[in-house]
């Protein structure tokens, strides 16, 4: 690398934005001078939160006015080319994040502008710069393996979006698409170990329906040739144990890369007796693992205590291949960043689409809605939630007319759509996106949240932008501003305690947890304003939610490291504060014109009548799994927090926050919730009945999403 320093920007603020960064800044001579979005707002708090100088909404305007030496192009792959010929053409190098392009075509116009600018071209296919990969690769090459007889390479991890979103995500828009952005990883291994293949055949299985009625497949089956060669690929995106290896039998022995254990095995024949070299195979895999597993297992530690950087095997990956391309940028690029190999990738997942007979484009799905609307004058911000999406159809079925906030548009369910909405694109965060859609509303509902780890970041993203909405309201003169706050905000640890209304928070608590904070800021300043300025402001404090729509692995009720496993908040043994989605949304139609509801808030939960354990116990039962429990005592908990609080703050994470005991030990609900205000002054009748909870609340997300 030059002894010169490289200016270098970002175009996306993704979550794979942060590896890139953190790659570029473990780079001598490298200066991460700015970072472009489409949403500018979002570059700039990206921008802002880590300390880049510059932020644009604009490429071409980044390109004039930064003179950089090279752009990394983090967008999804249908956002590829345009961004990546505009790179080029400015005279600017390029990394791109996989795949190079969603067409083969694409590619190849990538590849074509790059000679013709004579301006370098890279392609980080992030797996193949594990350490464990590298050293597959290179006994593959020294014959070490012998000839290759088999290659399955298996990718089965859940895709998050298939149960959360976002529904307009491009990978979720045709069957086709997630070929193109997640399936690349495994077509790069293909293409980097055999070449292009032979012969294709492919099986798309286990078909689902996502909200917005289109199609996914879920598991794939892909089989090739390369001459005797036979390569199998398996993708599987269902919920359970995470897989990602890379296995090759040769004749002289087989050798199989771990990523998600980021271990490599290899085992081959010695001198001695059969029973005896069997023996020596098991162990000396068993160490080798154990070793590669002992220093993954210090680098975490020492990675979180500052010591080292990119302690991560996907970080350090990706550190790897940003490293390569500054290294080889102006002479020979590394083959595994080569345009040729990921178009090669890419013109794999083609042939695999084809022979999949999934078409070329989805047909996007049919809504209808009634003739006639009342005009809106309901707001809901935060409205395709789970909260939120109830809340609509409560409002709709009582004759309101609704106007919907959302950042995607083309996101929203086609369940809500037909209900009949007027649905506005825009982010509560930026205000000016929001003014407009005040027009004619009489009640604003805000349900949604803003983003950030610290809380710093929830003053800027949360509670600031609450605060100038909630102003804008009292100026266009809505009638009432209905918050939807948390009864995290609440030490429910002690036994014997009936938390009411009245119940103040705990300062030491509050400051251990950035978002129960954030919620009692906001009612504070809301009932400041209300106070000032007359807003007519109701705050509601939902329990632990359930219901259609809801994630059975609930955190209210439990800690989720794994779905398979769940750490108890104390012994699991005290009643805790459900209710059931629906009656929240009934609860807070009521607030729109309840007497009296103006400036005061409400506690919106059912009689205790479930423990965390018979929660367990029902779930278990409906979805013919077991769980495995830990029961966590607070001081435990606590314990535990402090350790990691200790290591984080060696390593300056600026993420890293003083845990607080009464925050571990009111997370066991010992205390009971009186939400006996709601009923009285809002006429609101929760379900009560046990049965009734757990067959709407438990057993039917259960059937939802895992059976």
């Amino acid at each position: 690398m030059s002894q010169q320093t490289l200016k270098v920007a970002l175009v996306g603020a993704g979550y794979i934005s942060d590896y890139h960064l953190g790659a570029l800044r473990a780079l001598p001579g490298v200066q991460v001078a700015a970072i472009c979005d489409l949403v500018a707002n979002r570059a700039e708090r990206w921008a802002l939160s880590r300390g880049i100088p510059n932020s644009y909404g604009d490429l071409g305007q980044m390109l004039e006015r930064e003179q950089l030496d090279a752009v990394h192009v983090l967008t999804p792959p249908q956002a590829h080319i345009q961004p990546g010929v505009q790179v080029l053409e400015g005279g600017v190098d390029l990394l791109m994040e996989k795949p190079l392009a969603h067409t083969s075509a694409g590619c190849r116009q990538l590849v074509e502008t790059s000679q013709r600018t004579h301006r370098a071209l890279g392609v980080s296919h992030n797996f193949l710069f594990f350490p464990g990969y590298e050293a597959m690769v290179a006994d593959l090459r020294s014959g070490r393996l012998g000839q290759i007889d088999q290659v399955d390479i298996v990718w089965n991890k859940e895709l998050g979006q298939l149960t959360g979103g976002p529904w307009g995500a491009w990978m979720l828009a045709h069957p086709r698409n997630i070929l193109f952005e997640v399936a690349p990883h495994s077509f790069a291994h293909c293409m980097h170990l055999v070449g292009e293949l032979d012969e294709v055949s492919v099986d798309a299985r286990d078909e689902v329906t996502l909200p917005r009625g289109l199609r996914f497949f879920r598991r794939w089956e892909i089989r090739g040739w390369k001459g005797n060669t036979s390569v199998r690929m398996r993708l599987s995106f269902i919920d359970g144990f995470p897989e990602h290896y890379v296995h090759i039998r040769g004749s002289q022995a087989t050798a199989h890369v771990d990523f998600e254990n980021n271990t490599y095995v290899v085992q081959e024949h010695t001198p001695q007796l059969l029973d005896i070299d069997r023996y020596i195979n098991v162990t000396h895999a068993a160490r080798d693992s154990w070793v590669q597993a002992t220093g993954q297992l210090a680098r975490f530690v020492l990675g979180k205590a500052g010591v080292v950087k990119a302690a991560g095997p996907f970080q350090a990956s990706i550190a790897g291949a940003v490293r390569c391309f500054y290294e080889s940028r102006q002479g020979t690029m590394d083959e595994r960043l080569s345009g040729e190999l990921a178009t090669g990738a890419i013109a794999l997942a083609e042939r695999v689409a084809e022979a999949a007979a999934l078409g070329d484009a989805a047909s996007p799905p049919q809504v209808s809605v009634p003739d006639e609307l009342p005009e809106p004058t309901v707001l809901v911000i935060g409205g395709t939630g789970f909260i939120g999406k109830a809340l609509v159809k409560h409002l709709r079925k009582a004759g309101h007319g609704v106007r919907l906030i959302a950042r995607d548009p083309q996101g929203v369910a086609p369940e809500l759509l037909a209900l009949g909405l007027d649905v506005v694109k825009g982010d509560f965060t930026k205000i000016d996106t929001i003014k407009p859609a005040l027009r004619g509303i009489r009640h604003v509902f805000h349900l949604a949240r803003g983003f950030g780890k610290t809380w710093a970041e929830y003053l800027k993203y949360d509670v600031e932008p609450t605060r100038v909405l909630a102003e804008a309201c009292a100026d266009a003169g809505v009638e009432r501003f209905i918050y939807s706050s948390s009864i995290a905000i609440y030490d429910a640890g002690h036994p014997g305690q009936a938390i009411t209304e009245q119940t103040q928070p705990v300062p030491s608590m509050l400051a251990a947890n950035p978002y129960a904070r954030s919620k009692a800021e906001n009612e504070r300043v809301l009932m400041e304003l209300h106070g000032k300025r007359g807003l007519g402001v109701v705050i509601n404090r939902p329990g632990i939610v359930l219901g259609q729509g809801g994630n059975p692995y609930h955190w209210g009720v439990a800690e989720w490291p794994y779905t398979s496993v769940c750490r108890l908040y104390g012994d699991g043994n005290n009643p805790l504060p459900i209710v059931l989605v629906d009656d929240v949304a009934d609860a807070m139609v009521k607030m729109m014109d309840a007497p009296g509801a103006v400036g005061q808030s409400y506690n919106l939960t059912a009689d205790p009548c479930i423990t965390a354990n018979e929660y367990l116990d029902e779930l278990e039962r409906r979805a013919g799994i077991k769980l495995r429990r830990v029961p966590m005592n607070p001081v435990r908990s606590y314990v535990e927090s402090i350790g990691k609080w200790a290591i984080k703050t060696m390593g300056r994470d600026p993420n890293a926050v003083m845990p607080s005991y009464v925050d571990w030990k009111g997370r066991t609900f010992a205390s009971t919730f009186d939400a006996s205000k709601a009923e009285q002054e809002l006429g609101w009748q929760p379900v009560k009945d046990r049965a009734t909870l757990v067959e709407i609340g438990i057993h039917g997300p259960a059937d939802e999403f895992i059976r």
